[in-house]
Formats: C-alpha cells, sequence, structure tokens
C-alpha cells in the first residue's frame, strides 16, 4: 500500500480530529461513520490515533513546561544560596551595631534564606512527582485485623442503631443496658 500524499494526510488528521470531537461529545461510532462516510472499524482507529496524538501532544508540553520551571527553579536557588553565603550585619537607625567594635552579624537573611530554599525543594519535589503517596501492601494478618475490627464497628453500629430504637419505645435492646458508649474496643 502507498504512503499518502501530504495532502492526503492533512484529510486524515482533519478527520480525525472531527471523530475526536465527535467522540467527545459521545456521539456513538456508527453515527460518526455515517456522518463522515466512513466505516465504523475506520472511526474506531480514528479515535485511538487521534486520542494517542492528543496524549503526546499534551506530554510533550508538561515536559517543556517543567523544564522551564526547573530553569526558573535552579535560578531563585541559586539566588537563595548568594543570600545565604553573604555577611550580613545589622544596622539600626541608619547606624551598624557593633559590639566590641565589632559589627554585629544579622542571622535574619541567613534564615530566609534557608526558608527560601526549603521551598524551593519542596517545589521542585511536587513539580517531578518526588511527593507522591507510597503505595502501601496490606498483608494477610494485617488484612484480618481490619476485617476483624470492621465486623465489630459493624457489630456496635447495629447496636447503637438497636439501642436508637429501643430508646424510642422507652426500653433498652433485649439482653442488654444499650450499646457500649465509647465504641468498639472500647475507644471513644
Amino acid at each position: 500500500m502507498a504512503r499518502p500524499t501530504s495532502e492526503e494526510r492533512v484529510l486524515i488528521a482533519r478527520r480525525r480530529a472531527r471523530v475526536l470531537v465527535m467522540r467527545i461529545e459521545q456521539r456513538p461510532y456508527d453515527q460518526i461513520a455515517a456522518a463522515l462516510g466512513i466505516t465504523e472499524d475506520v472511526a474506531r482507529k480514528d479515535y485511538e490515533r487521534a486520542r494517542d496524538t492528543a496524549q503526546a501532544e499534551l506530554s510533550v508540553s508538561r515536559d517543556a513546561d517543567i523544564a522551564i520551571e526547573t530553569v526558573k527553579l535552579n535560578a531563585l536557588e541559586q539566588a537563595a544560596w548568594e543570600v545565604l553565603r553573604r555577611e550580613h550585619i545589622t544596622v539600626q537607625h541608619g547606624k551598624v551595631v557593633r559590639i566590641n567594635r565589632k559589627p554585629l552579624i544579622d542571622d535574619a537573611p541567613v534564615l530566609q534564606a534557608i526558608d527560601r530554599l526549603i521551598k524551593i525543594a519542596e517545589r521542585r519535589a511536587r513539580l517531578r512527582g518526588l511527593d507522591a503517596p507510597a503505595k502501601v501492601e496490606v498483608d494477610d494478618a494485617r488484612r484480618a485485623e481490619i476485617e476483624a475490627y470492621a465486623a465489630e464497628l459493624a457489630a456496635w453500629v447495629a447496636g447503637v442503631e438497636q439501642g436508637r430504637a429501643g430508646d424510642a419505645a422507652g426500653q433498652a435492646a433485649p439482653g442488654e443496658g444499650g450499646p457500649d458508649p465509647e465504641g468498639p474496643g472500647g475507644v471513644g
């Protein structure tokens, strides 16, 4: 099969874009095929390719945005390091504060630079997805504990509901003085 010409590729790209829009509008493939004069199979393949192309373009755009933000963060980090390394002296009322004839060092700008570096590091971690929640696997013993506690909790809720029904009728639940007010396991 011969490769499509550039004109044919443009027409195919336009058709795929229309298929994508029609699927976003929740139109079924048979309606799309009828409207565009193609088969349902071609409509499905056009949708898949258009969706994949759109996802790839978004991924490239996202990667470019991340790269730009990373460059900005690097520049900000460098500026914060320069402030951190500088010696800062305390000035009050336009005069240098001295102790034993030596200028008093001002730690506030250093501490502010440290705070800024931490914020930059946090932003970089979020940008790169380093702060994503960790997946925790539950072993069989832990799963059994969870299921036992869930059963205890369900029984407690049933007791509370039974107690409410008894209170409404002016009596306690049969065989009990009502549910444990602290809940399952004696925890309130």
